[in-house]
């Protein structure tokens, strides 16, 4: 390339020399035939001097004529009609046959309209009489300009549909090409046989640099050299993918008469859209004065030069890119398939070595497919290979039940699918996940459907079912030892250990006593007794609280026997047992056999755990039951034993009344029927304390702010106001037990809220003092729970110990007020507390 990267010279043949101010535009001749000498010599003077690039030859005579015609000379010919031996007609008639398409001017003195008739008929291309005067010359004149310039543009257009038919043949024949090299290569032909370039170059990339490809003949290899990305026209044009064009290379920049084509002043050869590249070319040839440059998309580039003046025109930059631009998509072709190809080389490795089974099929005309190709892992799998009928193999591999993808779906999608599938194989029927994906080729589409298989994985995942239902069976029975059995059916159903059994741990005996033991197990092993410390593997994965597997029982030294097994596994139970399995066949049990009986381990475990706070709550609710009871008995202790002598007490003291009228006596028997009242009172509360303690059955959801109304209503409030406004939500509890709490805070806060309150004894805690006509008592929802407050001075005592049995700040308080509120709270589950700093709020919330 001796103008840029990859340097070339190339010249140009035809199209230069139509290039405008060439001298294919001077050399064009129009012959002047006239029997006259004179009117022959005048018309060609007038005519060479209006018609700019002509030259004129005269003739006296058709004969003489027609030879200048015969030697392919004449762009034109002006004749007189009527001249001696032939006419101007005849004449035309002899032109015709030697050059059909030459213009034929008919300039004759002797007109009429028979002869112009004619004329016209005959095909002249212009008929003009002769005339005294300059406008006859003037129109003649103008008559050969136009008929010149159709012939130019005459032949131009035979040109160019020449070389596009050409160009087009070109493009053709690259669709058979199949390697980039010969593309260039071609590139370089067509540019010199059609472009009739003579010097010209293609380049390739590689990488960062443009290297030459193929040079034409016309150029050496000393002419060219390779350039970087961006250096250069060649580097500059693969580094913009734009066409470069240089029409004055080799002058001094700084003379202006240098930049012009001598011989047409301020001509340009190009458009002005173009991009020139004079100001990065780098010529290796020292004659180079002209180039063009065009990309070859982004695979390289085409380069002409030649040592003229601006010697590429418009026409030959559009012809020499469209040249390059069929190049271009023949190289694109090329390595598209070529990338295709190794794809699909490397899908057949991948197909061929994957170890899944996968078949190859393609879709036929009509709908159909067919089997094309089967790897290894197919025909071991599903006993098919390629040689077997799509249909066939679908037939015997797809159960009747099973689903079946469509194909159709799949390539409308034109995206991989995965479904699960169960087909049949040669071991039985077994689950897949069945991988579709499409490949579309040139010439079809095809599909590969890869099988992966879940077999096991589906296996796995319905014995966790069956174990998860298992679980729940445990979680029903009632003993340790029923669990045991479940257990035990648990591994030999579910998990297929048909010697499995359940040890559980004695801790009084420090022993793993057998609880259930399958039959093959007692077969095998015998009656086993309890295991103990050092006992065996099976004391060892207790002890360790890890599972133990031994292969082969026949190549360990053991602490005791295992009669006929040769394989054991033993998965603790926590601290209560082990679950023994053995097998008579040796490494029995792989590691998915170990998972599994893991996860019944775990189960059993948790059930057993289960049983135990089972057993454990039982307990607790019978020592409940008997505390329950004990307080019953209490309660009608104190109802009925305690209250009959305090009856009698009491009418004894109404007696001793009627009996005297001593002040003093009077005024003992007064603190005498005190102190009944407060064993009455005290009575009462012990009572009540005992009953509200019980355990709450019957629950209900209670609106709290109706609660509150009913129990308001019971309790002498004295002066005091209940705001149950923010007593929006329901309460789930016992209604008569809430009522009973209710009543308590709000007997509590009225009659200990204000000192203006009567003073007799009470159950509740002095918490203040104040009037009780201004005393508020609020009743609220929680989000989760409720509260009781009022607006009193608080506690005169730790909050929390006023709820204690017994706690009260007045002399004459029992103190099992606000402990009654206490015990119904628990037998509801709440959690009660208390807060004192704007007054006494008592809050309830669910045990957390």
């Amino acid at each position: 390339m001796n103008s840029e990267p990859g340097d070339a010279s190339a010249g140009t043949g035809a199209a230069a020399s139509d290039a405008p101010g060439s001298n294919a535009d001077s050399s064009r001749c129009v012959l002047f035939v006239d029997d006259e000498p004179g009117a022959a010599d005048l018309a060609a003077t007038h005519v060479d001097r209006l018609v700019d690039g002509i030259e004129t030859l005269t003739r006296l005579s058709p004969d003489e004529g027609l030879e200048v015609v015969r030697d392919g000379r004449v762009d034109c010919v002006v004749s007189d009609f009527d001249m001696p031996g032939s006419n101007g007609l005849e004449f035309l008639e002899s032109v015709r046959d030697v050059d059909p398409g030459l213009p034929f001017v008919l300039f004759t003195g002797k007109g009429s309209e028979e002869i112009a008739s004619d004329a016209i008929s005959a095909g002249v291309t212009d008929y003009l009489q002769k005339g005294a005067g300059r406008d006859r010359y003037e129109m003649l004149a103008n008559s050969v300009a136009n008929a010149l310039g159709r012939r130019r543009a005459e032949r131009d257009l035979r040109e160019v549909n020449a070389k596009v038919t050409a160009i087009h043949e070109f493009a053709a024949e690259l669709a058979s090409v199949t390697d980039v090299a010969t593309v260039f290569d071609r590139t370089v032909d067509a540019a010199e046989d059609i472009l009739e370039f003579d010097r010209c170059v293609t380049a390739r990339r590689r990488g960062d640099k443009v290297v030459p490809a193929v040079l034409s003949e016309s150029v050496s290899e000393e002419e060219v050299r390779a350039f970087d990305i961006g250096e250069g026209v060649v580097g500059t044009t693969v580094a913009e993918q734009e066409t470069m064009v240089v029409d004055n290379l080799s002058v001094d920049p700084a003379d202006p008469d240098e930049l012009e084509d001598p011989s047409s002043p301020g001509r340009s050869s190009v458009g002005a859209d173009r991009r020139t590249g004079s100001e990065v070319a780098d010529p290796v040839a020292d004659d180079i004065r002209s180039a063009i440059s065009v990309p070859i998309g982004s695979h390289g580039v085409l380069q002409a030069v030649s040592n003229g003046y601006a010697a590429f025109d418009e026409r030959d930059v559009e012809f020499a890119e469209l040249l390059a631009a069929h190049a271009a998509n023949a190289i694109e072709q090329i390595e598209t398939e070529n990338a295709l190809r190794r794809e699909r080389d490397r899908l057949t490795a991948l197909f061929h070595d994957l170890p899944l089974p996968a078949v190859r099929t393609v879709a036929l005309d009509g709908g159909g497919r067919r089997l094309d190709a089967a790897n290894e892992a197919f025909r071991e799998t599903f006993g098919y290979g390629a040689d077997s009928g799509y249909e066939e193999v679908c037939d015997e591999v797809i159960p009747d039940s099973a689903e079946r993808f469509e194909p159709e779906a799949v390539l409308e999608r034109g995206e991989p699918s995965r479904l699960e599938v169960r087909r049949r194989t040669v071991d039985g029927i077994r689950d897949f996940i069945l991988h579709v994906i499409p490949v579309k080729q040139s010439d079809e589409t095809v599909l590969y459907s890869v099988y992966a298989d879940i077999d096991d994985q589906k296996r796995i995942e319905r014995t966790l079912r069956r174990l998860h239902a298992t679980t729940r069976e445990m979680f029903g029975g009632d003993s340790r030892a029923e669990i045991a059995e479940v257990a035990t059916r648990a591994a030999i159903d579910t998990l297929g250990f048909p010697s499995s059994g359940v040890r559980l741990y004695e801790p009084e005996t420090n022993v793993l006593r057998p609880t259930a033991i399958s039959e093959e197990a007692t077969a095998a092993f015998g009656d086993r007794p309890a295991f103990g410390p050092g006992d065996g593997r099976v004391w060892e994965a207790f002890e360790s609280g890890q599972p133990i597997v031994v292969d082969d029982l026949d190549t360990v030294d053991t602490a005791v026997g295992y009669g006929e097994h040769r394989s054991l596994l033993v998965v603790p139970l926590g601290e209560h047992g082990v679950m023994p399995l053995g097998s008579r066949e040796p490494e029995f049990f792989d590691a998915t056999d170990v998972q599994l009986a893991r996860v019944l381990a775990a189960n059993v475990t948790v059930a057993l755990n289960h049983a135990e706070r089972t057993e454990q709550l039982r307990e607790r609710d019978a020592a409940l039951q008997r505390e329950i009871d004990r307080l019953e008995k209490f309660a009608g202790l104190v109802s009925h034993d305690l209250r009959n002598p305090l009856n009698v007490a009491a009418g004894r003291t109404d007696l001793a009344r009627a009996l005297t009228d001593d002040a003093a006596v009077l005024d003992e028997l007064d603190r005498v029927e005190d102190a009944h009242d407060r064993m009455t009172q005290l009575i009462d509360d012990l009572l009540a304390l005992a009953r509200q303690g019980r355990t709450v059955d019957d629950i209900e959801p209670v609106p709290l702010d109706e609660a509150a109304e009913h129990a308001w209503r019971t309790v002498d409030t004295a002066g005091a106001t209940l705001d149950a406004s923010a007593a929006t939500d329901a309460v789930d509890a016992d209604p008569e037990r809430l009522r009973t709490l209710l009543e308590n805070l709000f007997t509590n806060s009225v009659e200990h809220g204000s000192t203006s309150s009567r003073a007799t004894p009470d159950d509740g805690v002095e918490h203040g003092s104040g009037d009780a006509d201004d005393l508020t008592v609020s009743v609220g929802s929680l989000p989760d729970g409720f509260y009781v407050a009022d607006d009193g001075r608080g506690f005169d005592i730790d909050p929390e110990a006023a709820t204690e049995y017994g706690r009260s700040s007045t002399p004459d308080g029992t103190g099992f007020g606000l402990a009654i509120v206490r015990e119904i709270a628990a037998a509801h589950g709440w959690e009660l507390s208390v807060d004192d700093r704007d007054g006494a709020r008592f809050e309830f919330r669910p045990e957390s």
